[in-house]
């Protein structure tokens, strides 16, 4: 039986993640060639971020995280493309931006 598919491959070197069972293989999602971000089957997107950049704001209580401009361009990238595969509504996508 084949098995269920999920969300098409986000980027060009992206790479499968797989979860091994005796000789059965499941496909959990897709991580960056880089490592830093993660796309589940699901519609999750996952991503890594350096913690010294987080800081806390004084005056709301919550955490500030500042990430690179392209950085995060391809995190919404990665966002749209698992959001599309899932059945997020389109017009929901917009305001991704």
């Amino acid at each position: 039986m084949p098995a269920p598919k999920g969300i098409p491959i986000p980027e060009a070197k992206a790479f499968r993640l797989d979860e091994r069972v005796y000789d059965t293989r499941r496909t959990k999602g897709w991580m960056s060639a880089d490592e830093r971000i993660v796309a589940i089957h699901t519609g999750q997107v996952l991503f890594e971020f350096d913690t010294t950049t987080a800081d806390w704001d004084e005056i709301t209580g919550e955490l500030v995280v500042r990430i690179h401009n392209q950085d995060a361009k391809r995190i919404l990238r990665w966002v749209r493309h698992a959001a599309e595969h899932t059945g997020y509504f389109a017009h929901r996508l917009e305001e991704l931006n």
